[in-house]
């Protein structure tokens, strides 16, 4: 696989999209398959002169001329560009374990290989599941013992697994955890809803994301994230209202998008301020206020699509907390170091919280909203005093 990789770009009209807080289906995957570009040189990096990762890179590259598609759904699983960048930029990890990336990519494309794996206790084939026997040695791809991962959401090339993470190459603090037992049908539940009432959301959602992940919840609420390096896992908690996990899962697709966008277009400048954020306790980084402000832009268009389904006051008290939440933070950003792509970009997200803004909503939404922002703002400047007060 030596060919050079292809230069990726946004085009000013696909930005623009993204920005107002959508894009399309269409827009999403040119960003994944920057993303792509992005884990295969890595992978090149990876090998350092590694005899058995050199040979599992050609035998990649065999594969891949022969199954493109199939080759690409493995580069795209979220455990080889987290692994790719743990081991070609902080040297983590082992370059052999490459075998299993190429292992995966033969096995999905049905083009058997023999390959080279170094002594694994718990091996994984990403994209696939997790092999069911220690493995070490010379293996033909096609005898390779291995287990499915559960499958969330069916769906062919946009199909969604629960996928099983070696424990060092995600953080600590994260907080994944085995699905407890309801949780796969809660994460299938709130991606039902969002296909039935969010198609274009959907959309997006399915062309970013492949594994989804369990977190332990915090006492009494739920949560969830995205890992920039592990970029097409949704990591989430899921709780019993399959509404709130289509949010959820409307949020973190903004998160994915953002990140893909700025691998390719740095959007921040380097700054040294925090930043207060209606949604979070702590106070933020530049790069992480625009973060949060785009995955909440992403909210206040769920609720407003979800006013018109019939979800009542909720629905308007929370289209009304987060776009006014959006508006404030948009303009904050606005004065804030950015590139002249993220001045584009943020005046386009501060467009569409205008747009928003426009809509009217009862009366008593607006207050229970303007209360809530008030409380959060309060509860931030009594633990972190007024010098946060930017925002």
């Amino acid at each position: 696989m030596t060919r050079a990789l292809p230069r990726h770009t946004v085009a000013p009209a696909t930005l623009d999209a993204l920005a107002a807080g959508g894009g399309g289906e269409a827009a999403v995957r040119a960003l994944v398959a920057a993303r792509r570009s992005r884990t295969l040189g890595l992978l090149r990096l990876s090998i350092t002169g590694d005899p058995d990762a050199t040979a599992a890179f050609r035998a990649l590259g065999a594969v891949r001329a022969a199954a493109p598609a199939a080759v690409d759904r493995v580069l795209d699983d979220p455990l080889v560009g987290a692994w790719a960048t743990a081991r070609a930029v902080r040297g983590h990890g082992r370059a052999a374990d490459l075998a299993w990336v190429a292992a995966a990519a033969a096995v999905r494309a049905g083009v058997p290989a023999v390959l080279s794996f170094p002594p694994t206790r718990a091996g994984v084939l990403p994209s696939l599941g997790t092999a069911t026997t220690a493995i070490a040695g010379r293996h033909r791809t096609d005898t390779l013992p291995w287990s499915p991962f559960p499958v969330l959401r069916p769906g062919g090339a946009a199909e969604v697994v629960a996928a099983d993470w070696p424990p060092d190459l995600l953080p600590a603090d994260l907080g994944a955890c085995p699905p407890p037992p309801r949780w796969a049908g809660r994460v299938a539940a709130g991606w039902a809803l969002l296909a039935r009432d969010h198609p274009d959301a959907a959309a997006e959602t399915a062309a970013i994301t492949t594994t989804a992940t369990a977190l332990a919840p915090p006492p009494g609420s739920q949560t969830s994230a995205t890992l920039a390096d592990a970029l097409g896992c949704v990591f989430l908690s899921a709780g019993d209202d399959p509404e709130a996990t289509a949010a959820t899962l409307t949020h973190e697709t903004q998160h994915a998008k953002l990140t893909a966008v700025m691998d390719l277009h740095p959007l921040t400048a380097p700054c040294a301020d925090t930043f207060y954020a209606p949604w979070r306790p702590d106070p933020r980084p530049l790069p992480g206020l625009l973060h949060g402000t785009y995955a909440h832009l992403g909210v206040t268009a769920f609720w407003h699509t979800r006013r018109a389904t019939g979800s009542g006051p909720h629905a308007d008290r929370e289209f009304a907390r987060w776009r006014a939440a959006v508006t404030a933070t948009a303009a904050v950003l606005a004065t804030a170091p950015l590139t002249a792509v993220g001045r584009r970009f943020v005046a386009g997200i501060a467009a569409a919280a205008a747009r928003f803004a426009r809509v009217p909503v009862p009366t008593r939404a607006e207050a229970d909203a303007e209360d809530l922002l008030r409380a959060h703002r309060a509860r931030f400047e009594h633990r972190w005093g007024l010098e946060h007060r930017r925002g």
